[in-house]
């Protein structure tokens, strides 16, 4: 929602103190002739007992008489105060007609301008003053000229100073209240404006704050279905295929790229790219000096997104010749823990595509990009070294079953059936490394559940065979330590040279079953 223009504020502004006006006035009329029925009733009393004439008298009465219908009658709005500005006027011109112009009259022909400016408007009050002065100018004329005399004999005479003194005074009054009405519902109106200004801005903010809350939590789902769709995978090459593609095809970059460090630290070679632009730079081993003024350095050295913004004001320089579309470009650094590994690259064709408040989104995206790369990196690294622990074990079972089997013959026949001409053979494997075979023969076709049987035997038989291996390994090291340990303490219990030479030549060929034992010792060069 854009913000309401001038006019508009200005407009609304209006209408809205007319309406709280016209409100203010609809609830004030009632209370005002209420008020001006009881206060009236302690005024008529007195003045009609002091009346010089009964026509004041009957003045009196029937202007009250005339409050009291408007005030109980259901009339418009319009109709009441009308009703009750001309009993005001009326009064007044008893007034005028009683006392002459230095009587009272003068305060109730400011109460009609009063009441008419404000139970109406400033131009009421205009047209109520000019009602005053017409009746100031025609009776002031017949009074002076003579024509009609005070109604009460003890009157004051008035001369044209006078009737013009207090015209005067009625138009000063008149002005200031009508000008101080104008002026009240200017600045009513004007802290209308700022209130719907502000309401409006307030909206208005509260609009783009939604639409940034909504805007974000798209750019985080699609982040989040990035990450999750990367690290689930294991393959380099596919995990960098796949990221440059989402990337792009969720964020609408038309052109993607991921560029990883050489293991030097100096090169930051292009590895993944999309679009017509990407295949001729992976084509052309396309790499970027880390050292060099490029969006990537900078991204590398400093570990900060680098954005580039082409804002329509002011044309922005991009580094590669083969991107002429592009009109915004991010550059995120991959990283893990406080290692780098290089860089993400994003190109689109619209101004200010990226925004520096998403910047952290961004970042983070790389993040997950990096963590994906890395797990994978440490992955492929623990199934190189299992590989290499399973082909050391494979040589080590190779080695240690050729050994046993060269010292003697570990073969089992049984039976002899010239007729079985049905056999079958299954491998005696462990640890993928076959040891030996099972050989059967029968008359019959072999049931693939009897298969199945002589499989798990194999591999049973197998895994024993292993272990009678390894017990019997263990029996001979501890038998070689036993009398090892033997031999070396009868060589330290002899007490001088030669009973210690006798004593290791004794057991020596005691213990290896030697025909011959000879020990000799020299430290001359030529005896070997």
């Amino acid at each position: 929602m854009s913000q309401l223009p001038a006019t508009n504020v200005t407009a609304h502004a209006e209408e809205s103190t007319r309406f709280l006006y016209e409100n203010w006035r609809q609830k004030f009329v009632t209370p005002l002739l209420i008020g001006a029925l009881v206060f009236g009733l302690l005024l008529l009393i007195p003045a009609v007992l002091s009346a010089k004439a009964s026509f004041i008298a009957v003045v009196f009465i029937t202007t009250y008489v005339v409050i009291g219908i408007i005030t109980i009658v259901n009339f418009p709005y319009w109709v009441k105060m009308w009703g009750f500005v001309l009993v005001i006027y009326v009064l007044g011109l008893s007034e005028l007609l009683t006392h002459g112009i230095l009587g009272d009259g003068l305060f109730f022909f400011l109460g009609t301008i009063i009441f008419a400016t404000m139970m109406f408007s400033p131009r009421a009050g205009i047209t109520a003053t000019a009602a005053n002065i017409l009746a100031f100018i025609f009776f002031g004329w017949l009074m002076l000229s003579g024509a009609v005399i005070p109604i009460n004999p003890t009157a004051t005479k008035a001369d044209l100073f006078d009737w013009i003194s207090a015209g005067a005074a009625l138009i000063m009054f008149a002005v200031i209240i009508i000008l101080g009405f104008q002026r009240l519902e200017g600045e009513t109106i004007e802290a209308q404006k700022q209130i719907d200004s502000t309401l409006s801005a307030l909206t208005n903010e509260r609009n783009n704050l939604d639409n940034r809350v909504k805007s974000r939590t798209r750019q985080l789902k699609k982040v989040n279905e990035i990450g999750q769709a990367v690290t689930s995978i294991l393959d380099p090459d596919e995990l960098l295929a796949r990221a440059a593609f989402m990337i792009g095809d969720e964020l609408e970059s038309y052109y993607t790229a991921i560029y990883l460090l050489d293991s030097s630290g100096q090169w930051a070679e292009l590895k993944e790219a999309t679009g017509d632009a990407g295949k001729v730079l992976r084509e052309n081993k396309h790499r970027v000096d880390v050292r060099g003024k490029t969006a990537i350095a900078a991204a590398i050295q400093k570990r900060q997104v680098r954005l580039a913004l082409d804002t329509g004001t002011e044309p922005v320089r991009f580094d590669n010749p083969l991107l002429p579309y592009t009109r915004s470009q991010l550059v995120a650094p991959l990283i893990v823990g406080d290692k780098v590994l290089g860089a993400l690259e994003l190109h689109s064709t619209k101004e200010s595509a990226f925004t520096p408040d998403d910047v952290d989104t961004y970042q983070n995206m790389a993040n997950q990009v990096a963590i994906a790369l890395e797990n994978s990196r440490l992955f492929g690294e623990g199934q190189q070294n299992l590989l290499e622990m399973r082909a050391t074990q494979r040589q080590y079972l190779l080695g240690a079953w050729s050994n046993l089997t060269e010292e003697k013959s570990l073969e089992y026949e049984l039976g002899d059936d010239e007729d079985a001409d049905k056999g079958i053979q299954v491998a005696l494997a462990l640890r993928d490394q076959i040891i030996g075979q099972i050989s059967m023969a029968s008359t019959d076709e072999w049931t693939p559940e009897q298969k199945n049987l002589i499989e798990t035997i194999a591999a049973q038989a197998a895994l024993a065979l292993e272990n009678a291996r390894l017990v019997e390994e263990s029996q001979t090291i501890a038998a070689q330590e036993r009398i090892t340990n033997e031999i070396i303490a009868k060589v330290w219990s002899s007490s001088n040279t030669d009973n210690i030479l006798q004593t290791a030549a004794r057991e020596l060929g005691r213990a290896l079953e030697a025909a011959e034992v000879e020990i000799e010792l020299s430290t001359s060069d030529n005896d070997q």
